[in-house]
């Protein structure tokens, strides 16, 4: 009678095993899908506010709102300095051809001195009368916040307004930037209702 031992047949086993790779049974169906893609005018056009360029006398300037040729993608550069609140009034000029649902999502804060500079800041939206029509906070405490809140505007001319609550003492003047704020603001144009842009 011929014995087999165990170790020898386990041994050439687990060898095996490793050599033949693991294969996954996947089942999958796929459906097909048609995409015909048309241009339509925007809802709202941005566009640097009475206030989005304001020299700053000793050089530079306070603020520097620029906004991209043919997009609705705006860039502020500011100066924040040792003071209570920060308040760039009208920085953005906003006009509605149609009722707009305005709210903000997606925000990213990222700062590069030593200690966090902003401690708040909010985007105010007034219309071309002065009237409040409502805020969004995009920093509180120090770290990015997303907010909830839908501004429900008319067709019309408005005007975004950037508050900020620095963290003082603030590093010493510089050019180079020491914080940046990205935020995307959207519309929803069927619904007063806020939803978060993808991942992207």
């Amino acid at each position: 009678m011929i014995r087999f031992s165990k170790r020898k047949i386990l041994i050439p086993l687990l060898i095996l095993a490793a050599i033949i790779p693991v294969v996954a049974a996947d089942v999958i169906y796929y459906y097909s899908g048609t995409l015909d893609v048309t241009a339509t005018s925007s809802p709202m056009t941005l566009s640097p506010g009475p206030n989005g360029v304001v020299a700053n006398p000793s050089g530079g300037y306070y603020i520097y709102v620029t906004v991209q040729r043919r997009s609705n993608s705006f860039t502020a550069n500011l100066n924040i300095t040792n003071s209570s609140y920060d308040f760039f009034y009208e920085a953005v000029t906003l006009v509605a051809s149609t009722t707009v649902n305005l709210f903000v999502t997606n925000v990213t804060y990222t700062y590069t001195s030593s200690t966090n500079p902003i401690g708040n800041a909010w985007l105010v939206v007034y219309s071309s009368s002065g009237t409040l029509e409502g805020e969004f906070q995009v920093i509180t405490s120090g770290g990015q916040t997303t907010p909830s809140n839908v501004i429900t505007l008319a067709a019309g001319t408005y005007y975004i307004s950037i508050l900020i609550q620095p963290n003082t003492p603030l590093p010493p003047p510089s050019s180079s930037s020491i914080a940046t704020l990205s935020i995307y603001l959207g519309d929803n144009v069927v619904t007063p209702s806020a939803v978060p842009l993808p991942p992207i």
